[in-house]
């Protein structure tokens, strides 16, 4: 019997499916190459090898698509035709229930696997990325630090156990242990770019902007060649840069890392692009036609209906394109989907539909009725998913919309908030002062 790196029975035969198989978990736990062209070679080695078929199938699924769902029903079809060992037909059954909608029962699913075979990474990995799509933060956490149990330095994989530990702790504003662990990572696997992204989590949340750019750029050489996150740990740099107040280092950052592609359709890839380009807009940066041209993508997503956290972010680019009525049709799209089945129904019913209404306030200048809308859920946003760095652009809006409409003590409450949890941040200081100010300039904003 054949086994994966990290030691669990595989049910293929052929030692070429079993290598090649090995490469893409290596390539799944770095977040480096193209695991599907390299599942793909497993495939053509043994097209009967089930957990093959399945891991494309949850890899795909992950990317949250809808351009893929043809390729993730085969794959889970090509699956179910193959002999699968007990462990095989759960990580099947958990795949299956994350491309139908049912991303918590599918995330717990892979949990309950990872419980029972801790050793098994790719269900922990599933497991904490799942965690991370439904915002349960406290088993983003513990799933891989109950891993660790079974994992020690210098065995396969041990890096990455750390690094999604890290990425936990700082969710659950463990910082300190957090940066402990996820430095710890990176100097086990340099190119280990979830941990190295985690560390860069600890930096934005305590505001230590000098801290957390040089870290990301002494650490680049690692996660930025042939890298399918590296967009993504390019984006905290640039947040890093909005924080020191240096907007045209983020535009650069943009420009070359972030989005260098206008017609790349990923839409991870996208949201960072919308997100910061909607906090440079926020602050009054000239983008140019940045928004126009990330608009012409997302203008394709409208009816996708996965995520509203992915259909927010669209709205985010309509909005600063100057295309209302494209924000609008994604408004209509959520509403279709909050009545639908699935985990995204709840989540665009109970968070993802106020916030979509509050951002369409700001944008038309209606700055109480977005403080009206975007205050009470911002208290609840995990439950749409993303990390507090990333929902923290509903704060950002939030304390735009108090201060653009005069109401000084909501503006000042929420800038203290912010300078509290960030007190070395220039960005963070500035909106402070502006606060103090928000009845005087009310009217010219």
């Amino acid at each position: 019997m054949l086994h994966d790196i990290y030691g669990n029975a595989l049910s293929t035969r052929s030692p070429e499916a079993q290598a090649a198989f090995d490469l893409a978990l290596r390539q799944i736990r770095t977040l480096h190459g193209d695991p599907i062209a390299t599942l793909d070679a497993a495939l053509d080695h043994d097209p009967r090898f089930g957990l093959a078929w399945i891991t494309r199938a949850i890899v795909l699924a992950q990317v949250t698509d809808r351009m893929f769902e043809g390729e993730i029903a085969r794959s889970l079809r090509e699956a179910h035709a193959c002999r699968l060992d007990a462990r095989e037909q759960a990580h099947a059954g958990a795949a299956r229930s994350w491309a139908e909608g049912r991303f918590r029962e599918g995330a717990m699913a892979f949990a309950r696997i990872s419980r029972e075979a801790p050793r098994d990474l790719l269900a922990v990995q599933n497991a904490h990325v799942g965690c991370f799509f439904i915002g349960a933060q406290f088993e983003l956490r513990d799933i891989p630090l109950a891993a660790l149990r079974a994992s020690r330095v210098g065995e396969e994989g041990h890096h990455a156990l750390l690094g999604m530990a890290a990425f936990g702790l700082e969710e659950c504003g463990d910082y300190a242990a957090a940066e402990a662990f996820g430095l710890e990572a990176v100097e086990l696997e340099l190119e280990d770019a979830w941990a190295t992204h985690a560390v860069a989590h600890v930096y934005e949340m305590r505001g230590e902007v000098a801290i957390g750019r040089d870290w990301l750029e002494d650490t680049a050489g690692g996660w930025s060649e042939d890298c399918g996150f590296a967009y993504h740990n390019w984006w905290h740099l640039a947040l890093l840069h909005l924080d020191a107040q240096n907007p045209q280092a983020a535009l650069k950052l943009y420009d070359e890392r972030v989005r260098p592609r206008d017609s790349a359709n990923v839409v991870l890839e996208m949201l960072d692009a919308s997100a910061l380009l909607w906090r440079l807009h926020l602050d009054g940066v000239d983008t140019g036609d940045r928004f126009t041209r990330l608009a012409r993508v997302w203008e394709e997503k409208i009816e996708d209906g996965i995520l509203a956290f992915n259909d927010l972010h669209a709205i985010m680019a309509f909005l600063g394109a100057g295309r209302r009525d494209l924000a609008e049709r994604t408004l209509q799209s959520m509403r279709r989907a909050a009545n639908g089945a699935g985990d995204n129904a709840m989540m665009t019913h109970d968070v993802g539909l106020a916030l979509a209404d509050g951002f369409l306030a700001f944008d038309a200048k209606r700055h109480a009725e977005a403080v009206d809308r975007l205050a009470p859920v911002r208290a609840i946003a995990q439950r749409f998913g993303g990390s507090h760095a990333q929902r923290d652009v509903i704060s950002l809006t939030l304390l735009h919309a108090a201060i653009n409409g005069g109401m000084r003590s909501t503006a000042e409450a929420l800038a203290a908030e912010r300078l509290a949890h960030k007190p070395q941040s220039p960005w963070a200081n500035r909106l402070a002062v502006a606060a103090k100010t928000a009845g005087a300039t009310a009217s010219t904003k």
